[in-house]
C-alpha cells in the first residue's frame, strides 16, 4: 500500500483579481413562522453557495490497491471572502425559503496556510460573563450584563457572521474569575481546559470576565456632591470625567477537547451622564441612549467580527451520534450548509492521562472519508467504503471539514 499526499488547486479565476461576483441560490426551512430567521440562514447558505462556486480547495490522501487508485480521505474548502451580499429574489415554498443573491468574492482575505473557510456553519455556545467586581455594576444596576451580554452578543454573532451562536448566559464556566481562565485541578496543576464541555454540544464555547466598569473620576457620581457640584455636573456633561470604563476578557474553547484557542481584553469607555441614582440596567432603552450604551454597542460588534474571523479558518467539526454498518449518523445538518455528496474526514475521539493524571482529549484521523447520503435539518447521515467496526468508530467520534 503507497500512500501520497496530493493537493490540487481548482480555482474559476485568477487570484491575483482582488473579487469577482457571484450568483448563488439558497434555502432554510421555516420553524414557527419566523420568517426573518429563516432568511437570515437562507442568506448564509446562499453565501456559502457562492464561495464555493468561485474557487475551492481540494486536499486528498490517495491510496493505491493492485496498481488501482483510489481516494479514502478527501477534504474540500473555499479560498474566498464574501462580501457586498444583494439579494437579487426570495419566495416561499411550502415550508422552504428561497432566496437568489449576488455577492462579491475577496480571494486576498483567504485563510493562512491553505487552510480557508469551508462553507459550512460553526456553532458556538456563548455563556456568562461575570463580574471580577461585582460592586462596579452598582452604579446604573447593570449587574444582569452578566447574563443578558451573553444574549445580544449572540445575535450580533448571527446577524453578521457564518456562526451559529446559542445564548448560554446562565452558565458561568469561571467560578474563579480572578484567575480566569485558567483553573487549578484537584492534583494542584494549573490549566486553562474548561473542565466540561459535553453538554453543551457545540464546537466552540466563548466566554469571559468583565474586569472593570468605573468611573474615570468617582466625583461626579459621589452620593454626598452638594448641589453646586451637582449642576456643576450636569453642565459639564461632554467632559471626559464622565467617562466610564467597560473592560472584559473574551475566551474561545474548543467544543470537543476544552482547549483554550484564544484570549483577547478589550477595553471601552463612554460618557455615563444619568445621575447617580438612576437604575436603568444593562441593555435598556435608557442604556443604549447613553454614549457608555453606545460604546459597548460598538464594542460588541468588533468581539463578534474579531470570533467571526477568528473561527472561519478553524475545521468544521461535528459529533457522531451514531452508527451503524457502514452508515454514521452526525449532528449537523441542512442547517449547517451540510449538502448530498458532501465528504468529510473520519476521527476517533479518545482520552488519555499523562504522568500527573490529567485527563486530555485526543482525536485520531481515521483517514477514512464519510459521503453524505441523506440531509436532515438538524443531522445528516453518512457512509464509509467499508464498516465502520473495523476502526471501531462509534458515537462521540468526529467528522472534519478542514
Amino acid at each position: 500500500m503507497i500512500r501520497i499526499a496530493a493537493a490540487l488547486l481548482l480555482t474559476l479565476v485568477s487570484l491575483s483579481l482582488h473579487a469577482v461576483t457571484m450568483e448563488a441560490e439558497g434555502r432554510a426551512l421555516i420553524f414557527d413562522k419566523d420568517i426573518d430567521s429563516a432568511r437570515r440562514a437562507a442568506i448564509k447558505n446562499a453565501t456559502q453557495q457562492a464561495s464555493l462556486q468561485a474557487s475551492a480547495i481540494v486536499s486528498s490522501t490517495q491510496r493505491i490497491d493492485q496498481g488501482v487508485l483510489s481516494i479514502d480521505n478527501m477534504q474540500v474548502s473555499t479560498l474566498g471572502m464574501v462580501s457586498n451580499i444583494e439579494v437579487l429574489d426570495e419566495k416561499i415554498q411550502g415550508r422552504m425559503l428561497w432566496v437568489k443573491l449576488r455577492a462579491d468574492i475577496d480571494f486576498e482575505a483567504g485563510c493562512p496556510a491553505g487552510v480557508s473557510g469551508h462553507g459550512y456553519q460553526k456553532s458556538v455556545a456563548v455563556t456568562a460573563f461575570p463580574l471580577l467586581y461585582p460592586q462596579h455594576a452598582s452604579l446604573g444596576d447593570l449587574s444582569n450584563i452578566q447574563t443578558e451580554l451573553s444574549h445580544i452578543l449572540s445575535n450580533q454573532i448571527n446577524q453578521t457572521s457564518n456562526l451559529k451562536a446559542l445564548s448560554a448566559g446562565m452558565l458561568n464556566v469561571h467560578e474563579n474569575t480572578r484567575n480566569a481562565p485558567t483553573r487549578q485541578l484537584s492534583a494542584g496543576a494549573l490549566t486553562t481546559v474548561l473542565g466540561y464541555t459535553r453538554q453543551l454540544d457545540v464546537q466552540y464555547i466563548v466566554s469571559g470576565v468583565i474586569r472593570d466598569m468605573t468611573m474615570y473620576d468617582s466625583s461626579v457620581t459621589d452620593p454626598k456632591r452638594n448641589i453646586l457640584v451637582d449642576f456643576y455636573n450636569r453642565m459639564d456633561y461632554r467632559s471626559q470625567r464622565h467617562l466610564r470604563t467597560l473592560a472584559l476578557d473574551l475566551y474561545i474553547h474548543d467544543g470537543f477537547s476544552g482547549a483554550l484557542l484564544f484570549s483577547k481584553q478589550y477595553t471601552t469607555a463612554g460618557r455615563w451622564n444619568l445621575a447617580p441614582e438612576a437604575r436603568p440596567h444593562f441593555a435598556s432603552a435608557a442604556f443604549w441612549q447613553q454614549d457608555y450604551g453606545n460604546q459597548t454597542q460598538i464594542l460588541i460588534h468588533q468581539i463578534a467580527d474579531d470570533l467571526n474571523d477568528e473561527l472561519r479558518c478553524m475545521p468544521f467539526t461535528a459529533r457522531i451520534t451514531k452508527s451503524e454498518d457502514n452508515l454514521l449518523w452526525f449532528n449537523a445538518g441542512a442547517l449547517s450548509g451540510m449538502k448530498v455528496g458532501d465528504k468529510l474526514t473520519v476521527y476517533r475521539k479518545s482520552n488519555f492521562f499523562s504522568d500527573t493524571m490529567r485527563s486530555h482529549v485526543q482525536l485520531t484521523n481515521t483517514r477514512k472519508t464519510m459521503t453524505v447520503i441523506e440531509v436532515q435539518p438538524m443531522f445528516a447521515i453518512g457512509r464509509l467504503a467499508e464498516d465502520s467496526s473495523i476502526d471501531n468508530i462509534q458515537a462521540d467520534d468526529v467528522v472534519i471539514a478542514w
